[in-house]
C-alpha cells in the first residue's frame, strides 16, 4: 500500500512540475507586416511588443519583420495559414484572398468621418470581421487605423467624379477597387506599390491613391503635382495571431496582449489626427498643390452602384445590413 501511495505522490509531483513548466514556457511570435518602419503604426507595434514582453515577464515575445521583409501581405497571410509565421498585422481588405467577404473594406465612402469608422471597428462591425477570420483558425487581437486614402495626379485638382474620367490611376490588386474607379470613369491600373514612383516619373501613370503617410514616405510630391483630399477608401490594419498559438498563451497574458494592442490603437488614432496636418503642410511646401474642395457627396453617389453589385454577388444582405446599421450615414439607417 505504501508503494502505491508513494507512486501516486510521485506522479502527482511530476504532473505539477509539468504544469509549472508549461506556465513558464514562453511563446515567441514571428510577427510580420508590410508597414514602412517610420509610420505611426510600425512605431507603435514595436512599442507594444516591448511592453508585452516586459509585462508578461518574457512569457510572450515578438520577433518583428516590418516593411514586407517576409513577403507581401498575401504571402504573409499564407505563411500564417500554414504555420510558418504565427502573427501578422495586415490590411483588412488584403485578407480577401482568404475570404472575399473581407473585401468589404474596399467599398468607397463607407464612413462619414474617422469617428464613425473607429466606433464601428470597436463594435459590431469589428466583431463581425473577427468572426469571419476566426473561421480560418486565426484570432483577431485588435485593429490599428491606417486611414483615409486620397488621390494624387499630374492633370489638375480632382473636385468631382468627372475629373477622374480617362485618368490612368494605379490601384492595389483588388477587384472592388478596380470596379470603384471604373464606375467613376477612371482607368485603374493594378501595380505593385514599389513600382509606382517610377511609373509616375516616366509618365506611364497619371495618378495614384494612398493614405497621406504613404504619399509622404515615398515622396510622391517629387513626381505628382496635385493632391486632392478625396478620402474615398478607409483602411484598417488587423492584428492577427494564429489560433493555436493564441491558445498557448495564458488567459492572463492574452489580456495583457489585448490591452496593449488596444492602447496603441488609441495612440495611433491620436497620432494620425496630429500628423495629418503635418503631412499636408509638408506636401504643400514641397511641390504639390493641395485641393480640399472635393465634392464627396457627388463621389459617393457616383460610386454607389458598386454597393448593389457586391451585395448581390459577394457580401449578401446580412453583412450589408450589419454594415449599414453601423455606418453612421443617415440615409443607411
Amino acid at each position: 500500500m505504501r508503494k502505491y501511495t508513494l507512486l501516486a505522490g510521485v506522479l502527482s509531483f511530476l504532473l505539477l512540475l509539468a504544469a509549472c513548466s508549461k506556465d513558464d514556457e514562453s511563446v515567441t511570435l514571428q510577427f510580420g507586416h508590410a508597414l514602412p518602419p517610420d509610420t505611426n503604426q510600425a512605431i507603435e507595434i514595436n512599442k507594444m511588443a516591448e511592453a508585452v514582453e516586459e509585462e508578461t515577464e518574457g512569457r510572450v515575445k515578438f520577433e518583428i519583420y516590418p516593411n514586407s521583409q517576409l513577403g507581401s501581405e498575401t504571402e504573409m497571410l499564407q505563411q500564417v495559414d500554414v504555420g510558418a509565421m504565427n502573427g501578422l498585422a495586415v490590411m483588412v481588405g488584403s485578407m480577401q484572398t482568404m475570404d472575399m467577404r473581407l473585401a468589404i473594406e474596399d467599398l468607397p465612402y463607407m464612413w462619414p468621418s474617422e469617428q464613425e469608422a473607429r466606433e464601428a471597428y470597436d463594435g459590431e462591425f469589428g466583431e463581425y470581421i473577427a468572426d469571419i477570420v476566426e473561421e480560418y483558425g486565426m484570432h483577431t487581437a485588435g485593429y490599428l487605423e491606417w486611414g483615409f486614402r486620397h488621390v494624387t495626379n499630374n492633370e489638375g485638382p480632382v473636385v468631382k467624379p468627372e475629373d477622374l474620367k480617362g485618368m490612368n490611376i494605379r490601384v492595389a490588386e483588388t477587384a472592388l477597387r478596380v470596379d470603384t474607379f471604373e464606375q467613376a470613369g477612371a482607368l485603374p491600373t493594378v501595380m505593385a506599390f514599389s513600382e509606382v514612383y517610377g511609373a509616375l516619373q516616366q509618365g506611364a501613370l497619371d495618378a495614384q491613391e494612398n493614405p497621406l503617410a504613404n504619399i509622404v514616405a515615398p515622396r510622391f510630391n517629387e513626381v505628382q503635382d496635385y493632391l486632392s483630399l478625396t478620402g474615398h477608401f478607409y483602411n484598417t490594419v488587423m492584428v492577427v495571431i494564429d489560433g493555436e498559438t493564441w491558445e498557448e498563451i495564458s488567459i492572463e497574458d492574452q489580456k495583457i496582449l489585448t490591452a496593449e494592442i488596444d492602447k496603441i490603437s488609441k495612440e495611433i488614432q491620436a497620432a494620425n489626427d496630429e500628423t495629418e496636418s503635418e503631412h499636408i503642410k509638408f506636401l504643400a511646401e514641397n511641390g504639390m498643390e493641395v485641393n480640399d474642395n472635393v465634392d464627396k457627396e457627388a463621389f459617393r453617389e457616383a460610386m454607389m452602384p458598386v454597393y448593389d453589385k457586391w451585395e448581390d454577388t459577394v457580401f449578401g444582405k446580412e453583412m450589408m445590413d450589419m454594415y449599414r446599421r453601423n455606418s453612421g450615414w443617415e440615409d443607411d439607417e
